[in-house]
């Protein structure tokens, strides 16, 4: 077995209050060594939101986190009901070529 290179990845989960900051956010990672949102459908369309969160998802994220702001919009062909904003990004930690 030849191994040619090995990498740590850090990978974070962020959420974000609304669409500004979620923006503001991941230029900010970006110029930290963080990709772009990784989150994508099966359609390589990138996800931003957890849709549809059910009650007992809410009270979870707020006990974890009381300054998320849950959204809601009502549902219909383009939403779902309660959301929130979120988008994981990756970076290289360590790199190493054999």
């Amino acid at each position: 077995m030849i191994i040619k290179s090995k990498q740590i990845i850090e990978r974070i989960g962020v959420f974000h209050n609304d669409r500004e900051e979620m923006f503001n956010t991941v230029e900010k990672l970006k110029k930290d060594g963080y990709g772009d949102n990784t989150r994508c459908s099966i359609n390589g369309i990138q996800l931003v939101t957890y849709r549809n969160l059910s009650e007992s998802d809410q009270i979870k994220l707020k006990d974890l986190y009381p300054n998320l702001v849950i959204h809601y919009e009502e549902p219909g062909i383009l939403s779902d009901g309660h959301h929130v904003f979120y988008t994981e990004h990756e970076r290289v930690i360590e790199g190493r070529e054999n």
